[in-house]
């Protein structure tokens, strides 16, 4: 009989040698404060199911598998639990919950609504200097897909960074942050969940590079045309690969 999973099945990805090590591998415009870190590298290991639905989250393994204090683990599993996550059970244990195809569905909803209203903002507010500095995040994709793989917790949160420059052209200082710290973390999802297979045959990269030369054409039409694309193309691949 197969022994139920424990959080020591965390993939062989999540294990740095250190870490100072696993945040020297992530891009620089994507470091994050450790405990920022620790909750959307465990975040990222739910929602790619490499901690499957099940699973059970003991702080003492997760800290000594991340090579991390308690404290940030801790502060991680007790934001999961909010966010639905993890679910107490009887005996008082935290265990990983999966999203349900309906709230998949709502997560792309959300997503459709948000994008086209950035596109829109950030068509009208976007520089020529804005754009390039998006496109150099985009090529940045490239080097992280090869060493890391689309499904890689690096690559989603090079991916977020992407989103994250459109979100402070599309938006004033203090309204970008804001939506930031309570929404990207939705469009993160979305992103894992479209990109949750290396195997993925999909131009990531290019149809990033699609979506920037739209919004910076200054045509609010073909802005929102592309946001809506590039939204369809996350959700059809992410249920190419959710679990029947």
């Amino acid at each position: 009989m197969t022994p139920p999973a424990t959080s020591t099945d965390l993939p062989a990805s999540t294990e740095p040698d250190s870490a100072s090590d696993h945040f020297s591998s992530l891009p620089q415009v994507v470091m994050v404060h450790a405990y920022d870190h620790v909750y959307r590298l465990l975040r990222h290991a739910i929602v790619s199911r490499s901690l499957a639905p099940g699973t059970r989250a003991i702080e003492a393994a997760l800290a000594e598998r991340l090579r991390v204090s308690r404290t940030p683990i801790r502060d991680a599993l007790r934001r999961l639990e909010s966010d639905g996550l993890l679910i107490r059970t009887g005996n008082g244990s935290l265990e990983v919950v999966g999203l349900a195809p309906s709230e998949i569905d709502d997560i792309f909803r959300i997503r459709a609504e948000l994008d086209r209203l950035v596109a829109r903002m950030a068509c009208k507010r976007g520089t020529a200097d804005d754009w390039e500095e998006v496109r150099s995040r985009v090529q940045a994709l490239t080097p992280v897909i090869e060493r890391f793989g689309i499904s890689s917790y690096e690559f989603s949160q090079a991916h977020e960074a992407v989103h994250a420059a459109i979100y402070r052209i599309a938006f004033a200082p203090v309204v970008a942050r804001m939506l930031s710290e309570r929404l990207l973390g939705l469009v993160e999802i979305a992103g894992e969940l479209s990109y949750a297979d290396d195997g993925l045959d999909e131009p990531v990269v290019a149809q990033h590079l699609e979506l920037v030369d739209a919004l910076a054409s200054g045509s609010v039409k073909v802005a929102m045309a592309a946001a809506d694309r590039h939204c369809r193309e996350a959700e059809a691949a992410a249920q190419a690969v959710a679990p029947s």
